[in-house]
């Protein structure tokens, strides 16, 4: 039998000699002659971990502010009273308006001197303006509002200005009827109700009735202390009207609500929703006025 030879080269000496593995290199390498350094050298490296110690700190800081978190819970508050804060033009002199409130338990409190009665500017072109920025801002604060961080990003871009100011200049003069103030009412269903002298409740005056303009620019209409992320519906709202019998019509459902912020004590306050009719009435029936509905509901954390 024949023996194989033992100077044979083998399988990998012949391969060697056709491609030397010795010298193959599956990443190839420039040469230094063709290699020169960036001008910005680390300055990608020192970006990314600056980027990184940036999330990490907004991660810290929600955890320590934390964010809005919404719970539905039965309404223990045992206090019989509730702060109505409003703030509001009615396009008629104060001496034509009457402010009464009427609630379930039967009672009426005569408001027209309680409340701070000034007379102003209805200026119908602060009040587009106003309604246009309620109009623009309705969308994104309604997406913002669902989960507002307390990170150091939303700190730092959260400062940016509108389009419009959400605020109506009361200039003083006396064909209108700036109507502001806070009562303190029971806590049941209750009506506040505007209305012109001689229309609706008896009065020794009658309103005639071409100065009866009941068109109204609302600034603040709330419940309770103030609570910094809710935007209540009625801020900032206008109605107007060329017709002088119109009733405007608002059922409010109110809602309890306790504010829990990170290192203070909790906030009792309210929020709620509403509805809205307009519609117009004859002198013989139905009373002209601004009528706002209330009835309570659960409460929410």
């Amino acid at each position: 039998m024949a023996s194989t030879s033992s100077d044979e080269p083998s399988l990998l000496d012949k391969l060697d000699a056709v491609a030397p593995l010795a010298q193959f290199d599956a990443f190839p390498k420039l040469p230094s002659s063709y290699k020169a350094r960036s001008e910005s050298r680390g300055f990608m490296t020192i970006f990314v971990a600056f980027m990184a110690f940036m999330l990490v700190v907004n991660d810290i800081s929600e955890f320590l502010w934390g964010w809005p978190d919404f719970e539905f819970s039965v309404d223990n508050n045992k206090n019989p009273f509730l702060d109505i804060n409003i703030d509001m033009v009615v396009a008629m002199p104060c001496g034509y308006l009457s402010v009464d409130l009427r609630d379930a338990m039967g009672d009426r409190l005569f408001l027209s001197g309680g409340l701070r009665r000034d007379g102003v500017l209805f200026d119908v072109g602060q009040a587009t303006a106003l309604r246009e920025h309620s109009e623009a801002l309705s969308a994104s604060q309604a997406v913002a509002q669902s989960r507002a961080s307390r990170g150091m990003f939303d700190w730092l871009f959260r400062r940016k200005k509108s389009l419009f100011a959400p605020t109506y200049k009361h200039v003083g003069d006396s064909s209108a009827c700036r109507i502001a103030g806070t009562l303190q009412v029971k806590r049941v269903t209750a009506n506040l109700h505007i209305t012109t002298l001689g229309h609706g409740y008896s009065s020794y005056e009658h309103v005639d009735h071409s100065k009866m303009n009941l068109s109204h620019v609302i600034t603040e209409f709330s419940f309770g202390p103030f609570f910094p992320d809710i935007v209540q519906p009625l801020d900032n709202s206008f109605e107007s009207t060329d017709k002088n019998f119109i009733a405007y019509q608002y059922f409010l459902h109110v809602v309890p609500t306790t504010y829990i912020a990170p290192r203070s004590s909790p906030l009792h306050t309210h929020q709620y929703s509403v509805t809205h009719y307009t519609r117009e009435v004859s002198h013989d029936h139905g009373t002209p006025g601004i009528f706002f509905n209330s009835s309570s509901d659960a409460s929410v954390s």
